[in-house]
């Protein structure tokens, strides 16, 4: 996570492409669907007489080019946040795409992280040793799409956001939002008036 000022606020890159060991698989699943993808256009192109070939290969081609397109999309994704004094503007960006969520600071509440869930033993590992690499794939599941992100809530929703973040930078990030906006987000929103007492 690194912290920028920003005109009057502050700027904080949550990711950057190919910063985690996740996104470095993806590369990987990416260079395999690609080349399955231009394997399947050759095909199709020399087999352009017939029509089976044809179809089937190019509805292989467009379904693996589909897919690369999507871990090249999870490889180069950016996400960051933007503190101002009134608002949060959330910024992810993508290869072709970029989506930007403006939140009002005074309706945000809540803030807070989410961490990884922990991790029970496999029900088919071994006793000491995990003979069949059962716990080992668990465990490496977990560690690529564990929690570890951050969510608040606004307007009766939650809104999660970050990957892989440790508790530590969400700490920084909760000094750095009462610094700048002059309130706790960590707190609850208040309660339904219908359930008050009169």
């Amino acid at each position: 996570m690194k912290i920028k000022d920003s005109g009057d606020g502050k700027l904080v890159i949550l990711s950057t492409a190919f910063d985690t060991r996740s996104k470095i698989l993806y590369l990987f699943y990416f260079i395999v669907l690609f080349t399955l993808g231009t394997f399947m256009l050759r095909v199709v192109l020399t087999n352009s007489d017939k029509i089976v070939a044809l179809i089937v290969g190019g509805l292989f081609m467009l379904l693996t080019y589909a897919g690369a397109y999507q871990f090249a999309n999870k490889i180069v994704m950016t996400e960051q946040l933007l503190v101002t004094r009134e608002s949060l503007h959330l910024i992810r960006k993508g290869i072709f795409r970029s989506a930007i969520q403006v939140f009002d600071i005074q309706k945000i509440s809540s803030f807070r992280h989410l961490a990884k869930p922990t991790l029970t033993r496999h029900t088919l590992a071994g006793g000491e040793f995990d003979y069949l690499g059962f716990q080992t794939g668990q465990q490496v599941i977990n560690d690529m799409h564990g929690d570890n992100q951050l969510a608040f809530d606004y307007g009766g929703r939650t809104i999660k956001f970050g990957n892989n973040i440790p508790s530590w930078d969400f700490e920084e990030l909760e000094s750095i939002f009462l610094n700048l906006t002059g309130k706790d987000l960590t707190v609850a929103g208040k309660e339904d008036d219908s359930f008050s007492e009169n």
